[in-house]
C-alpha cells in the first residue's frame, strides 16, 4: 500500500553491501514480520541477501531455519570474535525447500546468557560490524532482526548499519519511545553516516480515530516516513503460524502486495 507522504532521501549506497537494522525496542510492532518479508522480497529480486536473527526468541530462524545446531548460531561471534561468521550461514528454507537468494544466520535463546556476557568488554559494539566486514563481497543485503530492547546485541546492530529501519504500529502507544530510541541511535553511530525510516504496519483503515491521533503523532518526523504502509491482514498471521513468508503462503493477497511495494521502495532508494 502506498501511503500519501512525500519522497524521502534513502543513505545512497548504489554499490557494495547494504546493511539494514529492523529495530523498535517496543514488542509486538512487527520487527520479525518486516525482516522475515522484506528479506525474501529482497531475495526474489535478485538481491544475495542474509538474514541475520539477533533475537534470542528465535523467530525469524523459526521462519526460516527449522533445523538449529545450538553451537552454530549468531551467539558464537559474540562468545569468540575470531569466529567465522560465514560458517554459520545456513540456507533460508520456505515450504521446505531452500529459497534462492536468501541465507540466514539463526538464533536461539541462550543468545540472551551471551549478551550479558560481553557487556564488559571493549568495544563491544562494534564485535557484529567487525565480523560482517568479511563478508562484503558475498551478500548484497544483510537485514538485522533485533530484539525488542536497546542492549548489547541492539548496540551491536545500530552501530554496523547503513538504515536502520523502524517499525512502528496504529496503537495508541505505538510510538513511545521513539525519541528514546533517536537518541539511543545518535549516541551510538556518532557521526558515522546512515539512514533512519519509520515504517507503517498493521495499517486498519476502519480504525479511524485512532489512525488519525498517529498521523498526527508522526507529523514531526514526517521526512522519515517511507510511503509503504504495511496493512494489517489477516494472511499475514496465518503465514507466520504456518511458517512461511507471506510472498508463498498468499502471493496475490494485500500483504504480499504491500511487501513487494516495500521491496521496491528499498531498491529504488538502496
Amino acid at each position: 500500500m502506498q501511503g500519501e507522504c512525500p519522497a524521502f532521501a534513502w543513505h545512497n549506497r548504489r554499490r557494495g553491501l547494504m546493511k539494514i537494522t529492523v529495530l523498535n525496542q517496543k514488542g509486538g510492532v512487527g520487527k520479525t514480520t518486516v525482516s522475515v518479508n522484506l528479506a525474501y522480497g529482497l531475495a526474489r529480486a535478485g538481491k544475495r541477501t542474509l538474514l541475520i536473527d539477533l533475537d534470542p526468541q528465535a523467530h525469524s530462524t523459526a521462519i526460516y531455519c527449522p533445523q538449529v545446531d545450538k553451537d552454530a548460531t549468531i551467539g558464537a561471534v559474540f562468545e569468540d570474535r575470531k569466529t567465522d561468521l560465514s560458517a554459520l550461514v545456513r540456507p533460508a528454507e520456505a515450504k521446505g525447500e531452500a529459497t534462492t537468494n536468501l541465507s540466514i544466520i539463526p538464533s536461539n535463546i541462550h543468545l540472551a546468557v551471551t549478551a550479558e556476557r560481553v557487556i564488559s568488554h571493549h568495544f563491544r559494539e562494534q564485535i557484529l560490524d567487525r565480523a560482517l566486514k568479511r563478508l562484503k563481497d558475498t551478500y548484497d543485503v544483510i537485514l538485522l532482526d533485533c530484539p525488542p530492547n536497546l542492549g548489547v546485541i541492539t548496540a551491536n546492530a545500530i552501530y554496523t548499519a547503513d538504515t536502520i529501519l523502524i517499525p512502528t504500529t496504529y496503537g495508541k502507544y505505538s510510538l513511545d519511545g521513539i525519541a528514546d530510541l533517536f537518541a539511543s541511535i545518535e549516541v551510538l553511530r556518532g557521526d558515522r553516516p546512515g539512514g533512519r525510516f519509520i515504517l507503517r504496519n498493521a495499517f486498519d483503515s476502519r480504525n479511524r480515530q485512532t489512525n488519525d491521533y498517529v498521523n498526527r503523532e508522526l507529523e514531526g518526523v514526517k521526512d522519515l516516513l517511507l510511503q509503504t504502509v504495511i496493512r494489517k491482514t489477516e494472511a499475514i498471521n496465518q503465514a507466520q503460524i504456518t511458517g512461511e513468508p507471506i510472498f508463498t503462503f498468499d502471493p496475490s493477497g494485500h500483504g504480499a502486495q504491500d511487501f513487494e511495494a516495500l521491496t521496491q521502495e528499498v531498491l529504488r532508494h538502496g
